[in-house]
């Protein structure tokens, strides 16, 4: 993701026009500081741990490689975009200052507790609706809140290190980064042990526990959807109207709330960052599969012990089925999502068809990654990463054609080629996948 960034990045500035250079500037530092937020908050942060391990034990040679290896990422993460900003134009201040917000804003938000966390995500967007009201912000000011940001990152820092087990810090102060203990590292390591998808405090309707009342013989399908459980497991009504009625409340705050002057871009960021999202669901839906396949509990394999399965043939085409009917609910909230940003933002027609190709590859590798789980395959693998890579590069390009907006009627052509032939792939290689887990002597054993 962070070299997708940096390429989005510079093929902006070179591909892209701007009559406005400070624009320009600006919109290609975002790129930066999203990127170097996005690997600092999510993976390099976690080194954190490590060095407080290291601590606990008194191993300092451990502790000597993990604050090298901090000090070297901080360095080619800070010059290595900056670079590339200076080479595409943008000012020097611009170019530095947005690499080394993103880093520390991205440290900052991994070792702040979850609840600061959110609010300093909201600190861009309350400072544009509030600027007419708060004083403008002159040097003082800003030296005064990075002061204050540094003061904040080193007294989470410190509690961090002082703690023999984080595990034991209480959940309302927890780190971020603690929060999921797989981290971005879960894409990347094939071997990273499963783990409960949130904490306790948010299961019950926040997260699909599971529902055993239905399942038995005469519903096998209920019966693999409660054991597998997390997106495959169903909530109690009273959850799914608590779902229903905080997914309502967002929709009604962003259709009623008068977005005026810069701040409709709070509201389209908000907009984009939700269908991210929701074209993300088929891919937690497999990763979710790969890692219920790897407990060490054996768990999948105790689903062959389920009645009313049928033949080992039949048993793969209820799991299949299964799988399948909850990928497509998935990319129907997806479709909503393209549906709302389109009639807000007034997309044109043929913006909003790039959009729809944009969903149509994402769920058809929804689909690969799915087969690819039910193969015993690993999902969370480089090879998985380079596979979805060309996806990545062309989503983040119509979706950049599509909002800026760019004209794509000069060639609609490209565009649909591009997809359907990204789409085709990704299906015929999900064909494929599928016909070797139906060939499998069982679906719910290793061998």
């Amino acid at each position: 993701m962070y070299v997708v960034l940096l390429a989005s990045a510079a093929l902006l500035g070179v591909l892209v026009p701007s009559d406005d250079a400070a624009s320009r500037a600006n919109g290609l530092a975002f790129f930066v500081l999203i990127a170097n937020f996005s690997i600092w908050g999510g993976w390099l942060s976690r080194l954190l741990l490590m060095q407080s391990q290291a601590a606990g034990l008194r191993t300092p040679g451990i502790t000597v490689a993990v604050l090298s290896a901090l000090a070297g990422a901080a360095v080619v993460t800070l010059l290595l975009p900056a670079s590339l900003l200076l080479a595409l134009g943008v000012p020097l201040a611009t170019a530095l200052g947005a690499a080394a917000l993103g880093m520390f804003g991205g440290l900052l938000f991994a070792v702040l507790p979850w609840p600061a966390a959110v609010a300093l995500l909201t600190l861009p967007g309350l400072s544009r609706v509030l600027a007419s009201v708060l004083p403008p912000m002159g040097t003082p000011h800003l030296l005064a809140a990075a002061v204050l940001g540094v003061l904040v990152l080193a007294a989470c820092v410190r509690s961090i290190m002082r703690t023999s087990d984080p595990a034991d810090i209480p959940a309302w102060r927890r780190p971020v980064m603690l929060q999921a203990p797989g981290g971005m590292v879960a894409w990347t390591d094939s071997k990273i042990a499963a783990s409960p998808d949130a904490p306790h405090v948010h299961q019950g309707w926040l997260v699909a526990l599971p529902r055993p009342e239905h399942a038995g013989p005469h519903a096998p399908r209920a019966a693999i959807d409660t054991l597998l459980a997390g997106p495959m497991g169903y909530v109690a009504r009273r959850a799914v109207l608590k779902q229903w009625a905080l997914l309502a409340l967002c929709v009604i705050a962003v259709l009623v709330i008068p977005f005026r002057g810069d701040t409709p871009m709070v509201r389209d960021a908000l907009l984009i960052g939700g269908l991210v999202g929701l074209f993300a669901g088929g891919w937690t839906l497999a990763l979710r599969l790969d890692r219920q396949r790897r407990r060490v509990s054996g768990e999948l394999a105790e689903l062959a012990l389920l009645p009313g399965l049928g033949t080992p043939a039949e048993a793969a085409t209820r799991l299949q089925r299964s799988v399948m009917v909850r990928l497509g609910q998935l990319m129907l909230f997806a479709l909503a999502g393209v549906l709302l940003l389109a009639w807000i933002r007034g997309i044109t027609w043929p913006h909003v068809v790039l959009l729809l190709g944009v969903l149509a590859g994402t769920c058809a590798s929804g689909v690969l990654l799915c087969a690819i789980a039910l193969t015993r395959m690993d999902v969370a693998s480089m090879r998985t990463f380079f596979i979805l890579l060309p996806l990545l590069i062309a989503g983040i390009a119509s979706a950049m054609v599509a909002v800026i907006p760019l004209p794509v009627e000069s060639s609609p052509a490209v565009w649909a080629a591009l997809w359907i032939t990204l789409t085709a792939t990704y299906l015929m290689a999900a064909r494929v996948s599928l016909r070797r887990f139906r060939a499998s002597p069982h679906a719910f054993l290793l061998d």
